[in-house]
């Protein structure tokens, strides 16, 4: 009987490998005429969302990225089953997400059109918040997503919410007073970025888009 070393296995990618697999089968069941490098980059896009999902369904999120990577693995190996339930979950959602939230575009200025400058401001004050709070913010943030079932783009739209609400902060107390706010009142914070995901669960309007170059493996993404 081989021997199967569960710690040897996480460690050389084994929970990555089996989940892209997943997705892969997923993705090329679709019924879409996709070419296998838009099946490639579809099953690139959705496997950071996918890992996303599964360390929140099963408790993980808050572990360091090793940790919860070795966890997750774990998992997998041991009770495959419930994870691919999980999976099945998961991208009935995602694709739904997928169509709804992503607005693909082919051309510079269609893309131009579209795009929205992200305020100095913003930047200037995400650079004095603590980074272990604003990372705690995003967390936050795609948890409350995935709660919504909003489990496409979660990088990208909970960035995108984080700032959305950042810049109301400074537009109401200013740069110095919306850090006030931030270090002191985290519960008005947290509430902000509760109504804006309230208000992206209740429309059906993209909130990614990806500009496509023709031959080229990496799409840039922008926010709407």
């Amino acid at each position: 009987m081989a021997y199967f070393d569960i710690d040897t296995a996480c460690r050389e990618g084994f929970g990555d490998r089996k989940l892209v697999a997943m997705i892969q089968q997923r993705i090329s069941s679709l019924d879409e005429d996709l070419d296998q490098g838009e099946q490639e980059f579809l099953v690139s896009y959705a496997y950071q969302d996918l890992r996303y999902y599964l360390l929140y369904k099963f408790g993980l999120f808050n572990l360091d990225n090793n940790d919860a990577s070795y966890e997750l693995c774990k998992r997998i190996i041991r009770n495959e089953d419930s994870v691919v339930r999980l999976v099945d979950e998961w991208f009935n959602w995602w694709v739904i997400k997928w169509r709804q939230r992503v607005r693909l575009v082919f051309n510079e200025s269609e893309q131009k059109g579209n795009e929205t400058g992200e305020s100095q401001s913003i930047e200037d004050l995400i650079k004095k918040i603590p980074k272990r709070l604003l990372d705690k913010l995003r967390r936050e943030t795609m948890i409350e997503l995935m709660r919504q079932n909003e489990v496409c783009s979660l990088d990208i739209v909970s960035d995108f919410i984080v700032r959305s609400a950042l810049n109301d902060l400074i537009n109401e107390y200013s740069k110095d007073g919306a850090l006030r706010v931030l270090v002191t009142d985290m519960t008005e914070v947290r509430m902000r970025i509760l109504r804006k995901i309230m208000e992206i669960s209740s429309t059906n309007k993209p909130l990614v888009i990806l500009k496509v170059k023709i031959n080229s493996p990496q799409p840039y993404q922008g926010m709407s």
